[in-house]
């Protein structure tokens, strides 16, 4: 899935690589709509997503590790006062966007039952863009927890509500999987996902 970040995976692939290494992998990333459909023809084995609605009941769902939402925002920006931003601190902000972002209308109608008003300023499917822009000062955006965050970028959890997102595995129910796909599938279920990654320093 687009938005999720490498820093809870690295681990993961790593540790796969090592242990299979005739298993090739390949990453496609996509929207959970893109990737249902990709599941679903047999394009794809397997996806890593989350949704903010239910997942389909043709779909087999592994729940995998729990992730907040943040708010990212320039060194030196008044939200910087916040151990945790309550949503109504966002009102007036400039916010920059993702257009692949899956949880943007979630996330677009959190605000309006707050009452919180941001202008969208700048729009982009890449997120270095964003980040970058963000930290030169220009706007505000929502950040997944475990996204690899360039440096300059300040990162506080969003409160009151707390927004958060289940990361799962996802299969097509009834599926026979190859060899290799239940090799990677197995991992996947068993990899210690409870214990977050550190931060880079």
């Amino acid at each position: 899935m687009c938005t999720i970040g490498p820093r809870r995976f690295t681990g993961l692939l790593t540790d796969f690589n090592m242990r299979h290494k005739g298993i090739q992998l390949q990453l496609i990333e996509g929207v959970p709509t893109k990737l249902s459909e990709l599941l679903e023809t047999g394009e794809i084995d397997v996806a890593l997503m989350s949704t903010a609605t239910n997942f389909p009941e043709r779909f087999d769902v592994t729940s995998l590790f729990r992730e907040r939402f943040m708010l990212a925002f320039p060194a030196g920006h008044r939200l910087s006062q916040y151990d945790a931003i309550p949503i109504s601190a966002i009102d007036g902000e400039v916010y920059l966007r993702r257009v692949n972002c899956e949880y943007w209308d979630y996330l677009s109608d959190l605000c309006d039952a707050q009452g919180v008003k941001t202008l969208v300023s700048y729009s982009s499917e890449r997120e270095d863009w964003i980040q970058n822009l963000v930290a030169g000062g220009l706007g505000i955006c929502f950040i997944p927890e475990y996204s690899a965050v360039i440096p300059g970028l300040q990162v506080r959890p969003v409160a009151e509500p707390e927004v958060s997102r289940e990361v799962c595995l996802v299969t097509v129910a009834g599926r026979r999987f190859s060899p290799a796909v239940s090799v990677f599938v197995g991992a996947v279920k068993s990899y210690g996902w409870a214990s977050p990654p550190s931060r880079p320093h």
